[in-house]
């Protein structure tokens, strides 16, 4: 009995340690989207409504491959559960609003259909353009941040973005700055 107090007053404790409320902090990411298929760069604020919850406002941004680049807002909710000292894990819920880009070339070969004249000597034919879709979406997934001192700490996250036909999972490591 006496240790189930012991480490339930620890635990009462370390919630203090990891976020409070009114606690501000801002920081920065590095992500792998698995739509996008490359990785990105992303800056977040976080707010403590309670010792427990805790809102975040981010903005990602995944560098072009093959034509194809995005960018997201995201709004999270985070629910801080200490599990050691300078641990916590959280799930997390939120929205998203992305923005999907993709430039396209498309080519052919002239000489390789018999029924196509190549009268002006060229061996390909290029057509070009862009693509852009917007859409809304819902952000579900967890993470776990360390607290490396009083004002910064790190954290690993891992969130599952359903975005109707850009449905992708987002794996993120970044640092946070308290003041």
């Amino acid at each position: 009995m006496k240790k189930l107090f012991l480490m339930l007053c620890v635990a009462l404790v370390s919630v203090g340690a990891f976020a409070q409320k009114g606690e501000q902090r801002v920081g920065l990411n590095l992500n792998y989207g698995t739509e996008i298929s490359n990785v990105g760069l992303g800056a977040k604020y976080q707010y403590g409504i309670t010792d427990a919850i805790r809102l975040e406002g981010g903005f990602d941004y995944f560098f072009k491959k093959d034509g194809a680049s995005m960018w997201d807002i995201n709004v999270n909710a985070h629910y801080l559960f200490p599990f050691a000292e300078k641990f916590a894990v959280y799930p997390l819920v939120g929205l998203t609003y992305t923005n999907w880009n993709l430039d396209y070339a498309v080519g052919f070969d002239m000489d390789s259909d018999p029924n196509t004249g190549n009268m002006w000597g060229m061996d390909e034919e290029i057509a070009s353009g862009k693509v852009h879709e917007s859409r809304f979406g819902v952000n579900l997934g967890a993470g776990v941040q360390y607290a490396i001192n009083d004002r910064w700490g790190v954290n690993f996250e891992v969130k599952y973005q359903l975005i109707s036909d850009f449905d992708q999972a987002v794996f993120g490591i970044g640092a946070t700055y308290k003041f």
